[in-house]
């Protein structure tokens, strides 16, 4: 399908250049550091002589990791509350979750991180599993931070915020450490120690592991917190050990540190590296760093990601215009000129238009690579990184759509009507949008031919984009319409609900010309991060992150 006015039109000709373009951060375009990102790192590596608990001599690159991480989500410095050894008592760690909880706005993100180790005590209610936090005497039941615990004061921010990400480097995994054992006696500073007291292994029985632990995602949805705004990264599943050198710091933050800055890769070609395309990532790097200690016995954890998994919290590639190589010396009997390479040629941009007006084609885009920006040094003993993964474009192009989808807040309900199939030259296309809230109404387009993306509404004709809440809007409107041209195949609708407004000079440079309707782009790499970029990245204005969202099909049948 190819969007088509009522009034008659030409397609000016067109290209996308992307010149002149500024790089925002290190990170490249999206969340450039700005207000609405909020952090709170926490750190335990020494503790009191009198709990008894070894040190974790890598804490310390954790929290320069865990900085390096929050900074990469667009938190500005000011806005990173950190609390290391001593400062991370049980009562002030409450307390800085208390002053979070009345800092967060509407529309914001929030990062929590804890690296420390995880314990197990006897309780007035059976075996206490949770996080060990500092204190200044030996460890009981009240010194522990339960999964229940962490859930009661996430609950308050998460209900705010628009997200939040939590990551636990610790491990709960009181049955597979033994007081006595090898894994204890290590002292040399390239061999893994397990991130649990081994002091308290037995006082709840050595050898029982305990599924609940890890449960922090189940505590938060048993609460009412929706898990389309949480995700909660453990580097342990339940009856794994979390693995701490002084060289690295603990394995699971190394590896999602450098894979959160730039080793990822995108693997379903979306334009933006999700959550779960980090796990596979810092999933393979782990495995290389315990594989040369399994001899020892030692055995890989698993990356735990619960929640929103489709979750991007990191900004799209940075796009802008190569640098210009020098040129080389002339040699002293010139060559013949090499001709200059020709551009990709794009599929045919087909537009119907009133009274059968004749059909221009767009001329073929200007295809740039993004710029790679290196991100800055984090200490490694690193496995390699995946290989890329080739993905076909119409694959890609569907999978930006879903990705944007997928970063809605579900307690902004987008209720969409539209017909499920179009009989091609006869059938025009209507549908009916629906909002909980007041906002910004976008449409974009992924027609049936999978080669362009058009933004539908707003367009030059219907600029005002505004929607009520509880009011059903009809579309297209009275000035525009959109008509079954084929080929067949299957339309993708996305409708987004804002609360703050798009500029759509970040989706296209250029304004539609003279008689064009609809801004569009030719569904190429770029286009997919400039539509991320549109939705999640610069189009922020201000830093309210909060979108609703509905994907819809509509077949298109001759």
């Amino acid at each position: 399908m190819v969007p088509s006015s009522v009034f008659r039109q030409r397609m000016a000709p067109w290209s996308l250049w992307l010149t002149g373009l500024v790089l925002l951060s290190w990170m490249g375009l999206g969340f450039a550091q700005a207000q609405g990102r909020h952090a709170l790192i926490i750190g335990i590596g020494e503790y009191s002589a009198a709990s008894k608990t070894e040190s974790l001599k890598g804490m310390p690159i954790d929290l320069a990791n865990a900085r390096r991480m929050a900074i990469a989500m667009g938190t500005r410095p000011a806005d990173i509350v950190e609390l290391r050894d001593s400062q991370a008592t049980k009562p002030k760690i409450l307390a800085a979750l208390s002053r979070l909880q009345s800092t967060v706005k509407a529309g914001d993100r929030v990062f929590i991180y804890w690296s420390g180790h995880g314990s197990r005590f006897p309780g007035s209610k059976g075996c206490v599993e949770g996080l060990q936090t500092y204190t200044t005497g030996p460890y009981t039941e009240v010194d522990v931070m339960s999964e229940a615990e962490l859930a009661a004061a996430f609950e308050p921010i998460s209900r705010v915020a628009d997200k939040m990400i939590t990551i636990v480097d610790a491990c709960f995994s009181g049955g597979v450490i033994r007081t006595g054992s090898s894994a204890r006696s290590l002292s040399a500073d390239d061999v893994p120690r397990p991130r649990f007291n081994t002091a308290s292994a037995d006082q709840c029985g050595v050898g029982i592991n305990q599924p609940r632990t890890r449960s922090l995602m189940s505590e938060l949805t048993r609460l009412g917190v929706m898990q389309e705004n949480v995700v909660q990264i453990a580097t342990a599943s339940y009856n794994e050990v979390s693995w701490d050198t002084p060289a690295t710091g603990g394995y699971g933050t190394n590896a999602l540190t450098q894979c959160l800055l730039g080793e990822a890769k995108d693997l379903n070609g979306s334009g933006a590296i999700s959550l779960d395309e980090l796990r596979v990532c810092a999933q393979q790097r782990m495995d290389g760093l315990i594989a040369p200690h399994r001899s020892l016995g030692m055995l890989p954890s698993t990356l735990q990601v619960r929640g929103n998994r489709n979750l991007i919290v990191t900004p799209v590639a940075s796009l802008a215009a190569p640098a210009q190589p020098a040129q080389p010396a002339q040699p002293a009997q010139p060559a013949q000129p090499a001709q200059p390479a020709q551009p990709a040629q794009p599929a045919q941009v087909s537009v119907t238009v009133a009274q059968a007006a004749p059909v221009p084609v767009a001329p073929p885009l200007l295809a740039v690579p993004a710029l790679a920006v290196p991100p800055p040094a984090v200490p490694t003993a690193v496995a390699p990184p995946p290989p890329p993964v080739s993905v076909a474009a119409p694959v890609g192009s569907r999978a930006t759509l879903e990705d944007i989808f997928h970063q809605r807040d579900p307690r902004i309900r987008v209720e969409v009507q539209a017909p499920r199939q179009l009989k091609i030259g006869q059938d025009p296309m209507s549908f009916t949008v629906r909002s909980s809230v007041d906002g910004y109404l976008y449409i974009v387009l992924l027609g049936s031919d999978e080669k362009s993306f058009y933004l539908l509404y707003p367009n030059t004709l219907d600029k005002d984009n505004r929607i009520k809440a509880r009011q059903s809007l009809a579309m297209p409107g009275p000035a525009w319409q959109i008509k079954a041209a084929g080929p067949p195949g299957v339309n993708r609708l996305l409708f987004v609900v804002s609360s703050s407004p798009r500029d759509s000079a970040i989706f296209v440079p250029e304004s539609p010309a003279k008689g064009e309707v609809f801004t569009y782009s030719v569904a190429d790499g770029v286009s997919r991060k400039r539509l991320l970029d549109f939705f999640m990245g610069r189009g922020l204005t201000p830093a309210n992150a909060t979108i609703g969202a509905h994907l819809i099909e509509i077949m298109e049948v001759q």
